[in-house]
């Protein structure tokens, strides 16, 4: 059984000592959601209410500073910590290639005559664009603007289109691989090859359910007029078939060589970086674009790392503190399904004021060890957060992803009809969460399977 919440030796050692309870656990919450409230940053939070906290069991700084150098020393070694920024590093090259660009043209000219070719042209490259760039919002806007140009040519209902662009964001940041599946895993200390693994199989299903839902319910189709002018041909063109193997190459090789344990998590990020840059170099990239991309991801991922380190020491303070131990037999007294529940509930609560990663930072160490308790697969509950933190930005009133699309619109779409159209998003997000919960396996076999 893996050890969960980062807890050194150390702390465990301190714990039977140390212990405050069920107070520390309240006056932690209450001071973390403060300092949040009042705009300081969730590892800086984090950082500071870890170090009151311990020193508030033990009394000694001494302590408190022993353990924050066992947290750097045990929990930032790890290997899947530089996955991050090399996995980031691999979708800017991927990204900043064109790649994405001409795949969605090569899919429109495929299919732009059949019908919702048009919706399935750009709802395939809003979720590989977000898949590949990490679904920021702002690249998330920018791309949208894209496939929404071309989308509006060939349909009539506005919020319809921006409802499946939003959508397709979000169940493209649900393929493996994904800095938030990355950052669970260390900070649950699970494999991260096995997280990949057992996400591929509800990724695909809730896919293919958003796929026949455009079938359905694609935009109706615009004036004749638009729908005939400057139709692309047919046969797509050469480079965009290489843009799409050369993708698909860098995507496959890193699954099999994580999931198959071929290589380490580091040295399958470093393989991947190799590939996309060479496939970047390919496509024209040059080296100012290059140094560029390199500098973004570094600023980029030192906040992502600054965060992780600061959720491993609070989850040191947890142990220490016995706040952990406090919240884990509350969660566990609800039973399994009450307490899947109210994770999802603050899951949700949560990203509406928070970033998925920060949500993961502050809650990882307490939900993954109370699951456990209660026969949870760790597996399936890293896979039933994946998918409840990249689906609840879509969820209204607050959906960042939402308010994003319409910004791409730029043609002032009521934003709650945008909301009306996402529903079946969500409703098949909730479908695979309900599914996942209640047959466990549909995840976790593929993982089980491999290792």
């Amino acid at each position: 059984m893996p050890i969960y919440g980062g807890w050194s030796h150390e702390a465990g050692l301190l714990a039977g000592d140390s212990v405050i309870g069920a107070g520390v656990a309240t006056v932690m919450l209450v001071v973390l959601v403060m300092l949040i409230a009042f705009g300081v940053q969730v590892a800086t939070a984090l950082g500071l209410v870890s170090m009151a906290a311990i020193y508030a069991a033990t009394g000694d700084w001494q302590v408190v500073s022993r353990l924050i150098v066992a947290t750097a020393y045990d929990g930032l070694r790890v290997d899947a910590i530089i996955a991050i920024p090399l996995f980031m590093l691999m979708g800017e090259f991927i990204a900043r290639s064109g790649a994405v660009t001409d795949v969605f043209r090569a899919a429109t000219c495929a299919l732009h005559r059949v019908p919702s070719g048009a919706a399935l042209a750009a709802v395939a490259g809003n979720a590989l664009h977000a898949f590949v760039a990490g679904g920021s919002a702002a690249g998330t806007a920018g791309y949208s603007h894209i496939t929404y140009g071309e989308l509006r040519r060939r349909a009539a209902d506005r919020a319809a289109s921006l409802g499946m662009l939003a959508g397709a964001s979000a169940l493209g940041m649900l393929l493996p691989p994904s800095v938030l599946m990355v950052t669970w895993g260390i900070l649950t200390r699970q494999p991260v090859g096995a997280i990949f693994l057992a996400m591929l199989i509800p990724a695909m299903l809730a896919l293919a359910g958003f796929v026949v839902s455009v079938l359905v319910a694609a935009p109706a189709p615009g004036s004749r007029e638009n729908s005939r002018k400057d139709l692309p041909t047919d046969a797509p063109p050469p480079r965009a078939v290489a843009s799409l193997i050369g993708i698909l190459l860098v995507v496959v090789t890193v699954l099999l060589c994580v999931g198959l344990r071929l290589l380490s998590v580091a040295e399958t990020a470093s393989l991947g970086v190799g590939l996309a840059l060479i496939m970047a170099i390919g496509k024209g990239m040059r080296a100012g674009a290059i140094v560029e991309a390199i500098l973004v991801v570094g600023r980029a991922s030192a906040p992502i790392l600054l965060l992780i380190f600061a959720a491993l020491l609070y989850g040191q303070a947890l142990a220490v503190t016995g706040a952990g131990a406090a919240i884990q037999a509350a969660l566990g007294s609800l039973g399994a399904a009450g307490a899947l529940a109210v994770m999802v509930a603050i899951w949700l609560v949560l990203v509406t004021v928070l970033d998925a990663l920060s949500a993961v930072a502050l809650t990882a160490a307490l939900f993954v060890p109370a699951a456990s308790t209660l026969g949870i697969d760790p597996l399936a509950l890293a896979v039933i957060g994946v998918l409840v933190l990249e689906g609840a930005p879509l969820v209204p009133p607050f959906g960042l992803l939402v308010f994003t699309a319409r910004a791409a619109g730029e043609d002032g779409v009521p934003v709650f009809d945008i909301f009306r159209h996402v529903l079946p998003v969500l409703t098949i997000l909730m479908a695979a969460i309900l599914l996942v919960a209640a047959f466990p396996k549909v995840a976790i076999w593929l993982p089980y399977l491999v290792r």
